[in-house]
């Protein structure tokens, strides 16, 4: 540094008339007015001014190293903070979305929030939306979408966990793959709140092809056995979906020879709760084998209650049914019990009735009965 300093003097002697300070001051701020900026290095920045984990820096860093400088993220988080976005929402969509940072405030998000405004989103929920589809603040036609959803389910907040299972949701045409689905399934019997618990339950269904929903209603229909004006028919067709309308065949198969009834049974049993088809087949083997050896039930009695078997064998059905054990072997309850009320009763109803009320004669039924909840082999009668 002194050299440099040696040679700037000597040369503004030799060939400047002003004082030497004063050139060396004039070249020293034009050196510094010309230097570049310093690295701007995405990943720190996603850390220490984003808030996101290490993680998800190094995930999302890959987006951002063609910028040169901070100054468009910047001024993307200084526009999110002066909407009342809150922090954990804007960190939860830079790291769904990094390329949000790269976005033109002016020409891009200003626009876009002024179309969540208009179709009624609050500030709240402008910023749960922006961290769970912070893609549809960089494209004009995904708002419309969502006021779509928004009318077709009724309020945001029915909208807003669907969107938060299928960030992609936003992304499929409207005009061109949900209405004519919803148009069919209108026509097939559902009802407009009935098309709304469906999409509740599947919304990618209704982004099949027409043959794909076709295909899915006739086997609900026809395979299943469920009318389509039966209130389980939107259930019948959310099954279907689910395990795939070529699979359903040999599921019904399966159920019919676990309960061991006939193929009219079944259709009852199906009709009454088709996601019974949804079940494990180790778990509903072992439920059913329960149900027949343990509690002595017959095919039939499963078969017109088959919602029994939706609940879990070790934290409900096998924990009540040693408390109605002790308690017959006392001969404070009745052997008739219906075990399908029983198991299906609130967890404080069942307490009420069967355990508060005999804790003074069975002092240890209370304990016993929490140990076997808690997996735990509570003693023989």
């Amino acid at each position: 540094m002194l050299r440099l300093r040696s040679h700037l003097l000597s040369a503004g002697r030799a060939a400047s008339p002003l004082p030497p300070d004063s050139l060396l001051n004039r070249l020293l701020h034009l050196s510094t007015a010309t230097a570049p900026h310093a690295h701007f290095v995405p990943e720190e920045f996603l850390i220490t001014t984003c808030g996101l984990t290490p993680v998800q820096a190094l995930r999302s860093s890959r987006y951002l190293v063609h910028l040169k400088s901070p100054s468009n993220p910047e001024a993307v988080l200084a526009f999110f903070a002066d909407i009342g976005l809150a922090k954990a929402d804007i960190a939860a969509a830079i790291s769904r979305d990094p390329r949000i940072l790269c976005a033109r405030v002016d020409k891009t998000l200003t626009p876009r929030l002024a179309q969540l405004r208009d179709i009624g989103l609050s500030r709240t929920q402008i910023s749960r939306f922006i961290a769970v589809a912070p893609n549809a603040l960089q494209s004009h036609i995904r708002i419309p979408r969502l006021a779509f959803y928004i009318s077709l389910l009724g309020s945001y907040d029915k909208v807003h966990p669907v969107l938060k299972m299928n960030p992609h949701l936003l992304g499929h045409n409207v005009e061109r793959e949900v209405k004519p689905n919803i148009a069919f399934l209108l026509k097939c019997g559902l009802t407009n709140d009935g098309i709304a618990k469906l999409f509740l339950l599947v919304p990618r269904m209704f982004m099949l092809k027409p043959e794909g929903i076709k295909g899915i209603v006739e086997c609900a229909h026809k395979k299943l056995g469920v009318p389509c004006n039966s209130a389980m028919f939107k259930f019948a067709l959310a099954t279907t979906y689910s395990i795939n309308p070529q699979r359903v065949g040999a599921k019904l198969d399966f159920l019919m020879k676990a309960l061991g009834c006939s193929e009219t049974e079944l259709r009852i049993a199906v009709g009454k709760m088709p996601t019974t088809l949804k079940l494990s087949e180790v778990n509903l083997t072992r439920t059913v084998a329960f149900l027949k050896m343990e509690v002595g039930l017959e095919a039939k009695y499963i078969v017109h209650r088959p919602a029994v078997l939706s609940h879990s064998m070790e934290r409900r059905m096998m924990p009540r049914h040693y408390v109605l054990k002790v308690l017959r072997a006392k001969g404070l309850v009745k052997d008739d019990i219906d075990f399908y009320n029983v198991v299906c009763s609130t967890e404080q109803k069942f307490a009420v009735r069967f355990i508060e009320r005999y804790k003074e004669i069975v002092p240890m039924l209370p304990v016993h009965y929490a140990a076997a909840c808690a997996g735990q082999l509570p003693p023989e009668i």
